[in-house]
């Protein structure tokens, strides 16, 4: 019995997983806001256009 508990313990197999999932789970979140960040950017520099295409349409 105490072989089969020292042994649980040095097993590191499932510490390694589950850090695994940690870095995962981190990337994930950064590139879901990074996405966030890159489409509101974008949405505004059409927005810009649009509002230069529309002015230099009324213009003439």
């Amino acid at each position: 019995m105490l072989r089969t508990v020292k042994n649980v313990l040095r097993d590191e197999t499932g510490a390694t997983a589950v850090e695994y999932g940690l870095l995962v789970g981190v990337f994930s979140l950064g590139m879901v806001f990074g996405l966030n960040a890159f489409t509101n950017q974008l949405y505004n520099l059409w927005h810009v256009v649009e509002i230069n295409t529309v002015r230099s349409m009324n213009s003439h």
